[in-house]
């Protein structure tokens, strides 16, 4: 079998396990990957340093992303009802002391919401640079190929958590 077709089938495997939500046995594909870890070169150091997904494993494995946008769009939605409130005297307080009390605690709520968000988007930011570098892979480079084939097993398992129920990906559409 040539090194492109074991390639391809091996991406076409990963994709019909993660497409289909049916996972392959785990153990059944580390044999698989053993068996032509030695025929590829796998172990090389030149193959194992610099690895082309671990900036993708690291982002999926300390968040779940769509957790990540329904919060920054909750958190969204409260400062601008925290702006609101701070912009109107709907709430028609009876003393000064109390509108001065609702202002102060509903602005130092509103900063708290900020510098939260403004975490959530720098995760954003990074995600958005991970997505940058993964473009920018060269998928016919030989070398970058067997990278690829070296980093399968870790990938694929980082795969099964956005599939899990964990996750809440398992079987929702909506993003």
């Amino acid at each position: 079998m040539s090194w492109c077709c074991g390639s391809l089938c091996l991406l076409v495997l990963l994709g019909f396990g993660v497409a289909s939500r049916i996972p392959c046995r785990f153990d059944t594909m580390q044999e698989e990957h053993k068996s032509i870890a030695g025929l590829l070169k796998l172990t090389e150091q030149v193959i194992g340093s610099n690895p082309l997904f671990s900036s993708v494993i690291k982002s999926i494995n300390t968040s779940c992303q769509r957790n990540i946008h329904v919060m920054n769009v909750t958190l969204d939605v409260y400062i601008r009802i925290f702006s609101n409130i701070l912009q109107s005297d709907q709430h028609q307080l009876q003393s000064d002391d109390d509108k001065s009390t609702v202002k102060s605690v509903v602005t130092l709520f509103k900063q708290k919401m900020e510098e939260l968000r403004r975490h959530l988007v720098q995760r954003k930011d990074d995600r958005e640079d991970v997505l940058s570098k993964l473009k920018g892979i060269k998928v016919n480079d030989p070398l970058v190929q067997r990278k690829a084939l070296a980093e399968f097993r870790e990938v694929y398992q980082a795969a099964s958590v956005i599939v899990s129920p964990r996750c809440g990906h398992a079987h929702s559409s909506a993003e």
